[in-house]
Order: C-alpha cells, then structure tokens, then sequence
C-alpha cells in the first residue's frame, strides 16, 4: 500500500482548494462575509452547476437522482469494484457561514483532483457527492437527501414535500435541472467518507488540527406542553397563581441541571419557548417548548430522555401546573466503521498532524450513509466553534490538512494501479 509519507505520495492544492471556497462564497453573500443558500433555491441552483463545472474538467461524469443528490464518478481499473465515496453538501442556512459542508465537498473534489495531478490510477472507481438540503431549512426534515437515498424516505413522500416558502420538493428539483433518474441501486458503495468543519470548539482549545470522528451521538426531541391557568396581573395573588411560563423557567433550570448530572457527553436544551398568550397584564395559561436531547451511548440517551420527562413533570407541579411531554422523533446513535475510522487516523498520523479522537455533536449525512456502507468522518477546526453564522471560519492550511488526511484515507480504501513513478 501507498504511505503517505513518501516523498510522491500525492498532496492537495492547498490554493485551489480556498479559492474554490471563495467562488462558491460570492453567491448568496449576507452580511459581507456569510452565506444563504437554501436547498434548491436559484443561489443553491448556481452553486451546484458551479460544482458540477469543475468536475466535469476533472474529467469525472455526473449523475444525480430523484433527490437531486449529485454524484461526480472518476472510473477506477476494475469497473466491478464498489465505489469509494467521500461528499458532504452545499446548501446553507439562512444566515450560515462559507464552510459548513461545502468544504466537504470541495475537499473530495481536490482529492480526487490531487490524484489527477500525481498521475494516479486507482483500483476502485472514486466518487464525489453533493447530498441535497443537509441543513433542512427550507425543506424538512434535515438530512433529506442521504435518508432518501438510504431508504429512509419513500419516494412519494420525498416527491410531496412543501417548502416553508409553499414549493413541492419534485418541482423544484426538477426546476432548477437536477432531477435524475439515477437509483441507489445504481451505486454500490465500498465506503463513504466526510469532511467537515467540527462545528465546535474541541480541536481548537486542544490545539489539534484534525478529527477523527469516532461516532455521531443519537439525538431525542420531545415536545413538553405546560397547562395552567389564564389570570389579571393585578388581581390574583402571587401564591393562587398556575403560572405556566414561571413553571416553564423553572423547567429550564431543571433541564440544565439534568443534563450535568447526565456526565460531560451529554446535551440537554431548549432552543424553542412559545405562550399562548403575550399580554403584558396577563398571567400565561400555557406555554409550550421543545427539548433537544443528545447523547453518544443509547441506553445513556434513553435514560436522559426519561430523566428530562420527569424533570418536566416535577418542575411544573412545583408551580400547581401540569406538563405533558411527548416524543417528536427519535435518532439512534450512529458508530462509524472501525476499519474507516482507522485509516483516517493512520493517515493523520502518517501526515505528521495533530489530531483527537472525537464524536461529532451534530447529525450529518454520513449517519444516514453508515447504515449502508463502512463510513468515517474528517473533522477541522472553526474559528471559536462557531458555525451556523456568518461569522463562521476555517483557516486554509487546516482545510488543506483536512483534505489531504481524506484523500489518503480514500487511496488506501480505494487501492493504487499506477503511479508516474511505475511504482504500484
């Protein structure tokens, strides 16, 4: 096998790599420096034929399928080997930065143009792929494309989705030219890999310039609905009050509280509150919230989910309310591939780089895809962890570190024919 350390072992381009970030940052540009590309609207619409524009000059052909999902296939010596994957996706949040995903992707493009660069003929065909509406803004739910495509998601009902701006998911696939009729069945995988940004600040205060991502943590929503009573601000009593956004604070400081105790791995919040009323004078009624519960270990996850119910339960009562909590969805944790994980690790290893050992916190494509093929992840630091804002920023040469660990991870998977050199 090829070792990356060997003075022609193949390396990204660097420049290429932050320029293309660049290119794709002028389309869609909120606040200066931020991004909004919403998934098959006219900017993402742009950016997937700008993509589509540079694989085709690498030489690789492309499919996509009902979902829009995109795939730049580069041919491998055996045409019966299964393909060798690596992708993420170009669609943003409203008010996202110029990394999250898109530096997935383009990094699989540079590997793969890396390759071409050194000459290097590889025994799997490689494949580089854009999975459609990962961030689940304009469409949901999140993850839309990859859970499609891993039979998550029935094709009528992918088809029937409506947008929050009243569009079907079909029609807009197919409006702005991406609508294929390649099936799953079309593509065996080998294995699938993805780079991302870490998204926190982990790498960053360990001073480390790669991840290994281990595993993507389950994740739990339940809906929490808090019931007491309507009253006047200024007749009723402090101690004869059911005052349900007071209970639902309490339940706040509850939740926190839980989670601590749940251990360093896990995740409890609430990033939606809701009142059925919003009168200055009146004392709410009901109040509504969702809680976002996320852990590495199912049972642990299981049992945060319970802990956090009763935690609900108590708090209100405290405040003569009532709370009744419900599950919204479920999503199991998801181990990578041990033999993936492994040549990620042994490649940033190889390469000189520091690296950890990770979990990621957030969901992405490569949970859905891992229930298909041996999967792993590259994670890179971001500037102070921050991402979904446009303030969002990775620095080149950990970009490029990134890339490079993907590309060797890819070659070793995929096997080297030739190289310039006649060394095989």
């Amino acid at each position: 096998m090829a070792h990356p350390r060997r003075s022609n072992a193949p390396h990204v381009n660097a420049d290429r790599l932050w320029s293309r970030h660049m290119e794709l940052a002028r389309v869609g540009v909120v606040e200066e420096v931020g991004n909004c590309r919403l998934a098959l609207s006219d900017e993402d619409g742009t950016v997937r034929d700008m993509f589509a524009g540079w694989c085709r000059e690498a030489g690789l052909t492309l499919r996509s399928d009902r979902a829009g999902n995109m795939f730049a296939l580069r041919a491998g010596r055996d045409p019966s080997r299964a393909v060798v994957a690596a992708g993420s996706h170009l669609d943003t949040q409203p008010h996202g930065g110029r990394f999250d995903g898109i530096s997935g992707v383009l990094a699989a493009l540079e590997a793969i143009e890396a390759l071409n660069d050194a000459g290097i003929e590889t025994e799997a065909p490689l494949a580089v792929i854009n999975w459609t509406n990962e961030e689940g803004v304009r469409f949901a739910p999140g993850l839309l494309g990859s859970a499609w495509f891993a039979g998550r998601i029935a094709d009528e009902t992918l088809d029937n989705i409506v947008s929050a701006d009243g569009a079907r998911f079909a029609d807009e696939v197919a409006r702005i030219g991406w609508r294929g009729d390649m099936l799953p069945v079309d593509l065996t995988l080998d294995s699938f890999f993805e780079l991302h940004i870490e998204q926190g600040p982990v790498l960053e205060r360990a001073g480390a310039q790669v991840g290994v991502v281990t595993s993507v943590q389950g994740l739990r929503w339940l809906d929490v609905a808090i019931t007491g009573r309507d009253s006047h601000a200024g007749t009723t009593p402090l101690d004869l009050r059911k005052d349900a956004l007071l209970a639902a604070g309490a339940i706040l400081v509850a939740l926190r509280r839980t989670g601590l105790a749940a251990g360093p791995d896990a995740r409890v919040s609430v990033g939606r509150l809701a009142t059925a009323t919003d009168g200055p004078s009146t004392i709410v009624g009901h109040a509504d919230l969702v809680i976002d519960i996320r852990h590495p270990d199912q049972g642990a996850l299981d049992r945060l989910a319970r802990d956090c119910a009763e935690a609900c339960c108590t708090a209100a009562a405290e405040f003569d309310c009532e709370a009744e909590v419900s599950e919204r969805f479920a999503i199991p944790p998801q181990l990578f591939d041990r033999d993936c994980v492994a040549l990620v690790e042994t490649a940033a290893r190889a390469l000189d780089l520091d690296y950890l050992r990770l979990p990621s916190g957030a969901l992405h494509d490569a949970a859905n895809i891992a229930a298909l093929t041996p999967t792993a992840m590259v994670f890179v630091p971001c500037r102070d962890g921050i991402s979904h804002n446009v303030q969002e920023y990775a620095a080149p040469e950990d970009l490029a570190a990134g890339a490079d660990v993907l590309l060797h991870a890819m070659l070793e998977r995929a096997g080297i024919v030739s190289r310039p050199d006649g060394q095989g």
